[in-house]
């Protein structure tokens, strides 16, 4: 028996803050337990950043960097589908950063008044992704249609990696054909899982994501002519309790240490003196 991959549910389940939201926000309540844990330590402040699941590994060690430098702080992560995340912040959780792997989701949350300072952190790109079996007749996108593939992983056209997927397999008019044989999931990291796992025969996934398989292939790369437009754009709430903290958290996301960390992971960065955007 496979065992469980550490990122296949990144925001689970739980009574609390969300409870009155459909079951699609009931996972958002990791955002609740991780407030009231901090809150619990009355000694100590908390930043609660909330972020695309894809960006778990350098986002963790910029928080870890950033409680070094703030003695008594507390960083706590949530992992999720920026869309997921985004609603969550409608309904009132306590989130002091948004870190959208879909700059429309932020520029939403900016025409409702919602977000504050906001600026452009890093990029990233399409590839497809495959199991052992599945992936050496994989060479194209018309192969996602053919009888080799019988299930492909794909979130709904809400979380950012199922819709710039969408786009592109309407590019190809393969959309109907893809859609028919999905397998549903949660948020990008999920997407990759499902493959890992043998749940799906193949996915599209980021190309950040696709270095971490450990089960599974590359099945082929998107050309850059076909590419989506993938930028993660982090915004200050304009609720947090932390305002000083919030930016200084902002700036830290562009500033250069985080950068590198990016870039080690595989993200695109834009251009270093990118000016963050005031609300």
């Amino acid at each position: 028996m496979r065992q469980r991959h550490p990122h296949a549910s990144d925001v689970r389940a739980a009574p609390g803050l969300v409870a009155r939201l459909s079951l699609a926000l009931a996972s958002g309540a990791v955002l609740a337990s991780a407030s009231a844990c901090a809150a619990g330590d009355a000694g100590a402040s908390e930043l609660l950043v909330a972020a695309a699941s894809s960006l778990r590994e350098p986002l963790s060690a910029t928080a870890r960097r950033f409680e070094a430098a703030h003695p008594g702080l507390r960083v706590q992560l949530a992992f999720g589908a920026s869309s997921v995340l985004a609603l969550q912040a409608r309904a009132g959780a306590p989130i002091d950063v948004l870190v959208s792997a879909d700059a429309r989701i932020v520029e939403e949350l900016a025409r409702e008044g919602r977000v504050g300072a906001r600026g452009e952190i890093a990029r990233n790109r399409l590839v497809v992704i495959a199991s052992r079996e599945a992936a050496p007749g994989l060479r194209g996108p018309g192969d996602l249609a053919s009888d080799r593939v019988r299930r492909i992983a794909l979130p709904e056209a809400a979380v950012p990696i199922g819709r710039y997927a969408r786009e592109w397999l309407a590019a190809h008019a393969l959309l109907g054909a893809v859609e028919a044989r999905a397998v549903r999931t949660e948020h990008a990291r999920a997407t990759l899982v499902a493959v890992e796992q043998g749940q799906a025969d193949a996915a599209i996934v980021y190309a950040t994501d696709a270095r971490l398989l450990r089960e599974g292939r590359l099945a082929f790369e998107i050309p850059d002519a076909e590419q989506p437009r993938i930028a993660y754009i982090a915004a200050v709430l304009l609720e947090t309790r932390q305002p000083q903290l919030a930016s200084a958290f902002l700036a830290a996301l562009r500033a250069s240490e985080c950068r590198a960390l990016l870039r080690d992971a595989g993200f695109g960065l834009p251009a270093p003196d990118a000016a963050a955007e005031a609300p």
